[in-house]
């Protein structure tokens, strides 16, 4: 039997065996090692949904149907592409949602819910942008939720929708009729004005947008560092990673755009030679940080390609400066925000247990198909430059401590160059056919199935 074979069969069995233990909720620790607080475990509650499947399984098809006509396709057209994808991409995760135990309507209420969000909350709070930015490292750890543990950035987009909105009469009064049936998101939504019930609605929606653009600049990140058919199956792969969708409508989901991005300004400078792309990119990076420090450890990557580009540095580092310089003017300073934030979280977890079950949330919420791939890297001896950076930056932020659970979503941004290094080697080391690849997309896919209809990511 051929490697390739085995490898999918050692796709299938585990992916299934994974989603069978987790459906009988066989042991609580493939949920993690405990309960909340101190520790994390991601809660097991099934209500049966099958009667709702239809509409992701209806998506899951279309995108197949469009890989396997693309992939048959000698030449194709990648606006198209891109724009298909990316529509189909937000159907999914629409579908997962519809699918889901609480439907579509669940996107209101984990926007607007202090203890399920928190940027919303706080973006509606800002009285005067200036004193916000400078007050923030003192204010920061007092934030509802997800707001304590980040930069300004999300809390800042949220703002910005609302300010919009407020000068467009038909968005402001979007939202004018709408009642929310459950009787907590009401006592919530009733305390809102009109225009920050229309905010709530338009961020529900436009934040999984934006997820979905993850994968334009992914495209053409693979296309320049290896090929057209690899850029087309890490797209794809991309749809399905399980954290994009089971962590909608989050801002976490549209973090990865900002390292992307930035990745892609800084290939085309490295292989042009361009100190101004560098500087482009190093200034779209410092711009993510605004609104993630989880994005910090993927600097690693851009310092191990320009090991080789020393002359490069410079422009890099000066984009990535001179944006805090510019917004140090408002009196919002990033280091001691950024030091707030390391230090005064609290790490009450213990170190030991979350060297393992970091990784094991990790990769779960990449995918076991992608994971298991992943795996067999080692076994072939890649030296392959992105996954020797990704490896070393994984373990390295791992083994620091720095942080301990649900990683599955807050280190999101590190799984797509997971991506372009699987879809590389599936696609230029393996010579994986169609049909098998398709194979991997499909248990992907059942997974997120999976783990929308027996575990709860957010409530």
């Amino acid at each position: 039997m051929s490697f390739n074979k085995k490898l999918i069969i050692y796709i299938i069995c585990i992916t299934s065996i994974f989603i069978l233990f987790s459906g009988l909720n066989l042991s609580p620790y493939l949920r993690g090692p405990g309960d909340w607080p101190p520790n994390w475990r991601w809660p097991y509650l099934f209500i049966n949904t099958l009667n709702r499947i239809w509409m992701p399984l209806t998506v899951i098809t279309l995108i197949l149907s469009l890989f396997y006509f693309l992939e048959k396709k000698v030449k194709w057209n990648s606006f198209v592409l891109l724009g298909l994808l990316v529509t189909l991409s937000y159907l999914f995760q629409l579908s997962i949602l519809y699918f889901g135990r609480s439907g579509i309507s669940v996107l209101i209420h984990r926007i607007i819910n202090p203890n399920l969000n928190g940027y919303f909350t706080e973006a509606i709070k800002i009285k005067n942008l200036s004193e916000f930015l400078s007050g923030y490292q003192n204010n920061v750890l007092n934030y509802s939720m997800h707001a304590t543990g980040h930069p300004p950035g999300s809390v800042l987009f949220l703002w910005l929708i609302e300010k919009i909105i407020n000068f467009i009469p038909l968005l402001k009064n979007l939202a004018v009729n709408l009642i929310p049936k459950h009787q907590d998101v009401k006592i919530i939504w009733n305390s809102l004005t009109i225009t920050q019930r229309s905010t709530a609605v338009v961020s529900a929606f436009i934040i999984p947008i934006i997820g979905s653009l993850n994968i334009i600049p992914l495209f053409y990140i693979a296309k320049n560092l290896f090929d057209n058919k690899t850029a087309l199956r890490s797209t794809v792969l991309a749809v399905f990673i399980p954290a994009l969708t089971l962590f909608t409508p989050l801002s976490d989901v549209f973090f990865p755009i900002f390292f992307l991005t930035s990745f892609l300004f800084f290939i085309k400078g490295l292989k042009s030679n361009s100190q101004v792309l560098v500087f482009i990119s190093g200034l779209l990076f410092a711009f993510g940080i605004f609104f993630s420090l989880s994005l910090l450890p993927l600097s690693f990557i851009y310092l191990l390609y320009l090991i080789k580009k020393k002359r490069l540095i410079f422009s890099f580092l000066t984009g990535l400066s001179i944006f805090y310089i510019i917004i140090f003017l408002t009196g919002y300073n990033v280091i001691t925000v950024s030091y707030t934030l390391m230090t005064g979280l609290p790490k009450n977890r213990p170190y030991l247990i979350w060297t393992f079950y970091n990784l094991y949330d990790f990769f779960v919420f990449t995918g076991i198909p992608i994971t298991i791939t992943y795996m067999t890297l080692f076994f072939k001896k890649i030296r392959e430059p992105l996954f020797v950076s990704f490896t070393l930056m994984i373990l390295f932020l791992n083994f620091s401590g720095a942080v301990r659970g649900e990683v599955g979503r807050i280190w999101l941004p590190l799984m797509f160059p997971l991506v372009l290094v699987v879809g590389n080697f599936l696609t230029n080391k393996l010579k994986l056919t169609t049909k098998a690849f398709l194979i991997i997309l499909i248990m992907q896919s059942v997974q997120i199935l999976a783990l929308q209809e027996f575990w709860v990511t957010l409530w």
